[in-house]
């Protein structure tokens, strides 16, 4: 049972995975419609497919991105494998080492894009539950 608090700006609500503890701003009388339900929105089927869609794209990426960076530091470090002539004096280091800067470089690209696409998937969760964040925040 996880406690998720948020920011004083935001609500400050202190929020139990089971049920909503309403702190400070329900005793201030602030806490109104234009609140929104965290647990309520946690649970409901739009952001759990947001958070598995999230999932499935960056999880890869991270293993892809950090395997890659580390195994290079690895072949450099204690293998003489990279070391070898890849055309004249151009040797297999540099060749993995811009690899990894393309590597970088398209993996930022695909994520700016999948972003919007959960970026609009956040927004249709959150209106839902009749919460602009655009319009609250």
């Amino acid at each position: 049972m996880g406690k998720i608090a948020v920011p004083k700006s935001q609500g400050a609500i202190l929020r139990n995975t089971d049920h909503a503890i309403l702190g400070d701003i329900a005793d201030q009388g602030k806490l109104d419609e234009q609140t929104p339900n965290f647990v309520a929105i946690e649970n409901s089927e739009g952001f759990k497919k947001l958070i598995a869609r999230k999932r499935a794209f960056l999880v890869p990426s991270i293993i892809l991105f950090l395997s890659l960076y580390i195994g290079f530091n690895l072949l450099i470090s204690y293998t003489d494998l990279l070391d070898k002539p890849f055309l004249g004096a151009i040797t297999w280091v540099w060749v993995f080492s811009i690899g990894l800067f393309i590597m970088t470089w398209t993996l930022v690209t695909v994520y700016m894009r999948r972003s919007a696409q959960f970026d609009t998937m956040a927004s249709e969760t959150l209106k839902e539950f009749n919460y602009d964040g655009e319009a609250n925040s």
